[in-house]
């Protein structure tokens, strides 16, 4: 047999099979469910961090019952805003203040406080969704330097700057818990730095200071100068009292006494402004 008329030999190929379109189909429409529901379950999971309370709404209105710190599961129609429930501090800066002698200082005050877990629902409605980083921007620091400007427009620049320092923190303190416990907010304790004034008032405060100063130096020397004076006198009054006591005392019989104690009994003894000598041995 001729290599020309060498049949060729093919290859058979196995039938592919017919796909299965139904099955395809709910393969895909099972997934697809699987992933929207893992997706909506995602959506339905609220997570409130420790030491924070959350006020769950939708566009039906705000829920009455609050979510604690903690996983909870809501409607994916609902929201949440959390409120913080233990102390939180917060610093305002450079709050602009005016003195009872119409000086404008700055100065900067830090608040520790925390909001009030039975108002959260209170706050929500008068605020809105606002979270609380928008309310200590704007609602409490307006109260807070509300607060700062009625404690300091009592008192004088020079107070402002001493002796009235733990008066303005009182009243300060006084005023915020007045004003913002209702509202839900519960101010623990504040604190206030030390005034920071233009270079013109420093000037003038400075000198003021200096004038006290001297003026203190002067009362406190002026009053040792009458203790010193007084102790003097008392001194003086004594002394006189002693001599006439002493005068009283001294007859005649005593000054012989007392000058025959000290004769030495070598030279004789004078008595009186005439010397008068007197022989002891008589």
């Amino acid at each position: 047999m001729n290599s020309s008329s060498t049949s060729k030999v093919k290859t058979v190929r196995p039938a592919k099979r017919p796909i299965n379109r139904k099955s395809l189909l709910l393969t895909t429409i099972i997934g697809t469910l699987l992933l929207l529901g893992a997706l909506i379950l995602f959506m339905c999971i609220e997570k409130v961090p420790q030491g924070y309370q959350a006020v769950i709404y939708s566009v039906t209105g705000v829920k009455d019952q609050t979510k604690p710190a903690g996983w909870h599961i809501i409607s994916p129609l609902d929201k949440a805003v959390h409120y913080p429930i233990r102390t939180q501090t917060k610093e305002y800066q450079n709050l602009n203040v005016a003195t009872s002698d119409g000086k404008n200082l700055d100065m900067d005050i830090s608040i520790n406080y925390h909001v009030d877990p039975t108002k959260v629902v209170k706050i929500f409605n008068k605020f809105g969704n606002a979270d609380i980083e928008g309310l200590e921007n704007g609602f409490l620091r307006t109260r807070v330097l509300d607060g700062l400007r009625q404690s300091v427009a009592k008192y004088s620049v020079i107070e402002t700057f001493g002796v009235k320092t733990s008066e303005i923190k009182k009243a300060t303190l006084d005023e915020l818990q007045n004003n913002l416990t209702d509202q839900g907010f519960i101010v623990e304790d504040i604190a206030i730095s030390s005034p920071k004034a233009d270079a013109a008032t420093q000037a003038a405060i400075d000198e003021r200071v200096k004038a006290n100063q001297e003026l203190e130096r002067a009362k406190t020397d002026r009053a040792i100068a009458e203790q010193n004076a007084a102790k003097k006198k008392i001194e003086a009054k004594g002394q006189a009292e002693a001599n006439e006591i002493l005068d009283k005392s001294l007859t005649d019989k005593i000054i012989k006494k007392q000058m025959i104690d000290k004769w030495d009994g070598k030279q004789p003894i004078t008595i009186g402004g005439e010397g008068v000598i007197v022989d002891v041995n008589k």
